[in-house]
């Protein structure tokens, strides 16, 4: 069961969320919001159950949120928090069929009864409950076939008259817009979203932009990063100056409460039947945007005077000489340079590629680049950094990394030993990767790999095995409890340990010591 509070003054927000044992009463997801964007956004992640929300809140006020969530056909029974038992809140209540109404202040056991008392109507409803959220379900698989449709035609695997009837469907007899929307500058919480929320929060933040009564609309993620967006005016015509002011408020809510910005490129209102066409343009704009900008991209091209020059030679010269790491230095310096002066293109980026590409094959012979480059993660990344600075950049660090640590004179044997002695002196500790490459100062992927073709086993499988080794001989020497040798060998889940001492001698720890 999921909890929102929603109330723009934290300590209030703070007090609600920590002041009452939510999970007592059958919560296990508490989550908050400061305004009704952020509420949205929850919502996006996962329907709350209930939803406790303030009513004066500046901009969208809670009875402006909870029409937004009615509108949508969520079943969230609402309370509202408010300072004033005004009439016409009231009535506003009674017209969203809000749970509650509770006026502040009140104490907080008077709110848990008020919770509890919709939780038992939630569960009195749950067959009706059951057929909503039926449904539900219906309607967004509708919504998601239009998604599959639209993508299907943009790939021309779908015909054009399988798409006319299809909900908000832009009408194929009539103009229509094409809008390639792009993520971009993504920051470091973009790790903590998985790309069934993204894509979720794409669609409603397109939904609720282009108003349905207003505007034919259909969106897909067309592949990572990048959807296909067709627009259409219900009635009239939907000006181009129009469609910017739209897009740019798409473009500030994602800067205002998303872990990357949008970049978006369009394509000039014109018949349905050319929006394929139309689509590769878009694709050749996107890849043009080199330097990630974000909002409306124009293409600008680049004079000759500018043209890049060669640099694999130099490169491989600072590299042999001097290290990755100079190397690194040397063409990231040039790569932002051309970035500053406005003349990085897809042209100029795709010579770097080239001589990136060169230098990697020359140092083939003596670093195993190769199977780096074979990592799923990392073949991804070698064919971004041909449309994108900061996946060139990543791949430059990258090389550079490879080169430096598999370069050393360290005998590997040596460095498998030196990680031995470690694991040995730090049985009892929560041993990390992190922690061996920041010993050694070795890249991790590289340490993986030597000590696996020394030993024939992953530092993690030799690691479970030394613990389970050393936990044998307690148990078999010593008066120690299983559980205090489970603590030692620094397990704080036990049955975590156990399954770990079964799957290495086939017996439990309970069973070794009885023995």
């Amino acid at each position: 069961m999921k909890l929102l509070i929603v109330d723009d003054q934290l300590a209030t927000l703070t007090g609600l969320k920590t002041g009452i044992d939510w999970q007592s009463i059958g919560f296990n997801e508490v989550d908050t919001a400061q305004n009704a964007m952020e509420a949205r956004i929850s919502f996006a992640r996962s329907v709350p159950d209930v939803m406790l929300c303030d009513i004066e809140m500046p901009v969208e006020t809670g009875i402006d949120l909870s029409t937004w969530v009615r509108d949508q056909g969520y079943q969230t029974k609402i309370l509202f928090l408010t300072c004033h038992s005004d009439f016409t809140y009231a009535q506003e209540a009674i017209r969203l069929g809000v749970s509650d109404y509770i006026v502040q202040p009140a104490p907080y056991h008077r709110i848990r009864e008020k919770v509890e008392k919709a939780l038992q109507t939630i569960a009195e409803e749950s067959s009706r409950k059951a057929m909503a959220d039926l449904g539900r379900s219906y309607s967004n698989n509708e919504a998601e076939i239009a998604s599959s449709m639209w993508r299907g035609y943009i790939m021309h695997t779908i015909q054009e008259d399988a798409l006319q009837g299809l909900p908000d469907f832009p009408a194929a007899d009539r103009p229509v817009y094409l809008v390639l929307l792009q993520y971009v500058q993504q920051t470091e919480k973009i790790k903590d979203w998985t790309e069934h929320s993204l894509v979720l929060v794409m669609h409603n933040a397109i939904r609720d932009i282009f108003d349905k009564k207003k505007y034919n609309r259909v969106a897909a993620l067309m592949e990572p990063k990048t959807f296909a967006l067709a627009v259409q005016a219900k009635t009239g015509e939907l000006g181009r100056e129009e469609l910017v002011q739209l897009l740019h408020y798409l473009e500030n809510m994602y800067d205002m409460y998303m872990p990357c910005s949008i970049a978006y490129y369009i394509a000039g209102e014109g018949e349905f039947s050319a929006l394929h066409d139309k689509w590769q343009y878009l694709i050749s704009l996107r890849n043009a945007n080199v330097t990630g900008q974000k909002g409306l991209f124009v293409e600008q091209s680049v004079s000759a005077d500018n043209e890049y020059k060669e640099q694999f030679y130099r490169w491989n010269m600072i590299l042999q000489n001097s290290g990755g790491a100079a190397m690194e230095e040397d063409a990231v310096r040039l790569l932002r340079s051309y970035a500053a002066e406005g003349h990085l293109n897809q042209s100029v980026l795709i010579s770097i590629y080239r001589d990136i590409t060169r230098l990697m094959l020359t140092i083939g012979h003596s670093v195993d680049i190769q199977a780096v480059m074979k990592e799923g993660k990392n073949e991804r990344l070698y064919a971004d950094a041909m449309h994108s600075q900061s996946a060139m950049e990543e791949l430059i660090h990258l090389i550079a990394s490879v080169y430096d640590s598999e370069s050393k004179t360290e005998d590997s044997k040596s460095i498998v030993s030196t990680i031995k002695d470690y694991i040995d002196e730090h049985l009892g500790d929560n041993i990390r990767k992190e922690d061996l490459t920041e010993l050694l100062h070795l890249n991790e992927d590289y340490l993986t790999r030597i000590f696996k073709k020394e030993t024939g086993k992953s530092i993690k499988s030799y690691i479970i095995e030394q613990k389970m080794l050393a936990a044998r001989e307690l148990l078999q020497t010593t008066s120690l409890s299983v559980s205090s040798v489970a603590i030692q060998m620094g397990y704080s889940n036990f049955s975590h340990f156990a399954a770990s001492y079964k799957k290495e001698f086939g017996i439990t720890p309970a069973e070794e010591k009885k023995k």
